[in-house]
């Protein structure tokens, strides 16, 4: 049995290394977004070079976001199946302090939740700056966005 668990926590482990390393390959691309957006400065659209820009950015908030979720479930992963004999190697900060995965799912989806939130207001921005124009299918998301902050208020709820 112990040998098994022995196996189970080597791959979870592998896993967090890999969502891990997607994070970082995340970042960089962030960093390649943020130099897009920042390029657009020198465009000679001045009409819509603000859009522009606050698109550019507004998609380098919503990366740099999902680079954050990818970070703490990995720290999660390898927090909750730590052993707790030893202590850790680094100090983690009170809120990823986890007991459990409720705990995690819950940091996880708060931070999916605002990710997905300014991800919604930069492709609106996108389709504002290029005279498209919204329609009912433009409200599912901020509907899902209402569906999933209604949950986790429930959640929250139950806890405290």
């Amino acid at each position: 049995m112990k040998r098994t668990f022995s196996i189970i926590k080597v791959l979870i482990s592998t896993i967090a290394i890999l969502v891990g390393i997607a994070g970082i390959a995340l970042i960089f691309i962030g960093i390649y977004e943020f130099v897009v957006a920042v390029s657009h400065v020198a465009v000679s659209d001045k009409p819509h070079l603000v859009g522009m820009v606050a698109t550019g950015l507004l998609k380098t908030v919503d990366i740099f976001l999902m680079v954050i979720v990818f970070f703490v479930f990995s720290v999660g992963l390898l927090i909750l199946f730590h052993d707790p004999a030893t202590p850790l190697p680094i100090n983690i900060p009170p809120w990823l302090r986890l007991k459990s995965f409720v705990e995690l799912k819950v940091i996880l989806w708060e931070a999916i939740l605002t990710t997905l939130v300014v991800a919604y207001l930069a492709g609106l921005a996108e389709k504002r700056m290029e005279q498209i124009p919204f329609g009912v299918y433009d409200l599912i998301i901020p509907g899902a966005i209402f569906l999933i902050a209604l949950s986790l208020y429930f959640l929250k709820g139950k806890e405290h």
